[in-house]
Parts: structure tokens; sequence; C-alpha cells
């Protein structure tokens, strides 16, 4: 009787380890989004936005910020916003749907990029779509 106890104190053990090692990993999972990468000149970020959802916030934004689109270009699971700031400095806008809710945002202003303007148009997609 000794044995069969052990072995079921044993199998609960992995249960309940295997539960925290997937909340874990969920909290991981769910720490990437929101998460800013500034990678050649470009900010992304990923938001928690069903693709068409982010892609209206990202116009209201940049409409909000009086950032004049240019040129757009929308394929259904990814788009290109190109547009110019009042002082003339170009600015591109990347959208990829990642699925399950999930849309990555790049933004990239000037040739070489200004991570402190980019910062402040992903600041205000945040806010247009009511994530902050």
């Amino acid at each position: 009787m000794g044995k069969i106890k052990n072995i079921i104190i044993l199998i609960s053990m992995v249960i309940s380890l295997s539960g925290c090692v997937a909340a874990w990993l969920a909290v991981g999972a769910g720490a990437g989004i929101g998460a800013y990468k500034y990678i050649d000149g470009s900010l992304s970020r990923e938001y928690p936005l069903a693709y068409s959802r982010a892609l209206d916030a990202t116009n209201s934004a940049l409409a909000n910020l009086f950032i004049s689109t240019t040129n757009s270009m929308d394929e259904g699971t990814n788009a290109r916003i190109d547009a110019v700031r009042k002082d003339g400095t170009k600015v591109t806008v990347k959208l990829d749907d990642r699925g399950q809710g999930v849309t990555s945002i790049s933004v990239r202003v000037g040739m070489i990029g200004n991570r402190d303007a980019a910062q402040v148009i992903h600041e205000e997609i945040a806010t247009v779509s009511g994530i902050r």
C-alpha cells in the first residue's frame, strides 16, 4: 500500500508542477505583448488588437497627431502607411497581423529613425485603441 501511495503523491506533484510551468509560460507570452523593440531605426510593438482595429487606431492616431498620410497600402493581413509630419519628416508605419487578435505595429520616423518620436505615435495608438 505504501508504494501505491508514493506513486499517487509523485503523480500529483508532476501534475501540479506542470500547471505551474504552463502558468509561467502564459505569463511570459503575455509579457511580450506591449513590449517595445527598437531595430534599425524602427520601434515595434505587438498590440492585443485584431488587425482591422489596429489599422483603424493607427490611422486615427496619425490624424490626432496631425501627421498626414501620403500613401496607404492594405493587403488584409499587413499594411504600410507612408505619412509626413508638419515639419516635413517622413513617417512609415507597418502593421502585420500575427493572428489570434495580435497585431505588430512598427513605426519609423525620419531617414535613420527617431525613437522618441516613434514612441509618441505608439502612445497615441495605445490611447486611441483603449489599451492605455
